[in-house]
């Protein structure tokens, strides 16, 4: 299943009931970890990404706290955060993105279908604006794509698994925003 919301409490809500026991997820953008805390204890791994140093300094207790929990610090458009974390797991249960909240889908959905790719999780949930709204706007006028699908957390449709050439399918970022600088 795939998720996507906006609202940050109904964000962590999904991502609670979306969580069984034994499973590894990945949440990418967790800032200082409200969403982990709901839901760590059922968890066999859970790997927390962020490039923010907020994001470092408030996930320190819950590092102490819980054995099971993992914090890489790096941007989600790197491929070297993708090599890092695939040192923790190849595969995860959850997929959970809450990186911009914003207007503008592109990004974010990029993130998750690259993501999504490579780790197949059975359940994703995207938390932004813009792709909540594209969805809501959107009519399928292509009868040929109609049809039912697996219910998982990744486009199995896609037909990959770790996606061919990644590297270079994510150096596509440095098109779209400057991945290597501070942001103005």
């Amino acid at each position: 299943m795939i998720s996507i919301v906006y609202d940050v409490n109904l964000y962590r809500r999904t991502l609670h009931s979306l969580v069984k026991s034994g499973d590894t997820v990945i949440e990418i953008g967790p800032h200082v970890g409200r969403a982990i805390r709901e839901y760590i204890e059922r968890t066999k791994l859970s790997i927390a990404v962020d490039k923010s140093e907020q994001a470092r300094k408030g996930l320190k207790d819950l590092l102490n706290e819980f054995s099971q929990l993992r914090f890489v610090q790096g941007d989600a458009r790197d491929f070297e955060t993708v090599k890092v974390v695939l040192k923790f797991t190849r595969n995860c249960d959850i997929l959970a993105l809450d990186i911009g909240g914003g207007r503008f889908p592109d990004t974010v959905f990029k993130v998750w279908s690259v993501w999504s790719g490579v780790f197949k999780p059975r359940d994703s949930i995207i938390r932004n604006r813009g792709l909540a709204e594209f969805v809501q706007r959107a009519r399928i006028m292509d009868r040929s794509i109609r049809k039912k699908f697996l219910d998982n957390g990744w486009l199995s449709e896609w037909g990959r698994a770790t996606p061919y050439k990644l590297k270079k399918q994510m150096e596509e970022f440095k098109f779209w925003v400057d991945v290597c600088s501070a942001p103005d």
